[in-house]
């Protein structure tokens, strides 16, 4: 198996990344700056900056030129709140700005559809595409204010990922978003309820069974379907 993981260089990437290498998967992690963590692991880090057409293109013909197909593409690399100046970060009503809230959504939402399309060449039948989405991107769950920037991304991520699930399917390929659940990483924070390893092993098994009447679909990290 040929895997790519986005935003590979700590986290749950790093999770990703570590398992799939540990599974005997050829395995290519993406950073914006420092690999070693993946080096560690015998993963290829490769450079990425999901927010930036220009460097998408290079890195889909840097890989391009590494491989012939890619089996597994995993879309993980994003930013929450922490991810953008204090004044940016919109979790509060009366203090809602729009710099911060269209940095989010380019880099969860918009960001992962264009990685996708500039590697659709790779994606033979059969290959699979996971996109990291979470609960907090769920309308039906939403029951407080708050939190704008990150929620309005990964529910754009939702819809683009679900409509781009359908053109994937032309060519074979299942595509879905899962919620990783809360996971203690430096997004989570220490309070979180999962490990990484927990997580990335119940997203994997999620992939394993995979199906093409599961494309389009919005799952937990243990398997089950999560409410829109």
């Amino acid at each position: 198996m040929i895997a790519l993981v986005t935003g590979a260089g700590r986290g749950l990437g790093l999770e990703f990344a570590r398992q799939l290498a540990a599974r005997g998967a050829t395995v290519f992690g993406t950073v914006r700056r420092d690999g070693e963590a993946l080096d560690a692991l015998g993963v290829t880090a490769l450079r990425l900056d999901v927010a930036d057409p220009a460097s998408i293109a290079a890195f889909a013909t840097d890989l391009a030129a590494r491989v012939d197909r890619v089996d597994l593409l995993i879309n993980n690399a994003g930013i929450n709140s922490r991810g953008v100046p204090e004044g940016q970060r919109n979790v509060r009503w009366g203090a809602l700005e729009p710099e911060g809230i269209l940095r989010m959504v380019q880099v969860n939402a918009v960001g992962p559809v264009l990685v996708t399309q500039a590697l659709a060449p790779l994606l033979k039948p059969g290959a699979r595409v996971l996109s990291i989405s979470s609960w907090l991107g769920s309308i039906q769950r939403k029951t407080s204010g708050g939190n704008y920037g990150y929620c309005a991304s990964k529910t754009t991520l939702n819809m683009l990922a679900r409509a781009m699930a359908f053109d994937l399917a032309e060519q074979g390929v299942i595509s879905v978003v899962a919620n990783p659940g809360w996971v203690r990483t430096d997004m989570g924070g220490a309070r979180a309820a999962l490990t990484p390893d927990q997580s990335v092993s119940g997203l994997l098994a999620l992939v394993d069974q995979l199906t093409p009447a599961h494309t389009g679909g919005f799952y937990q990290w243990d398997g089950t379907e999560h409410p829109w």
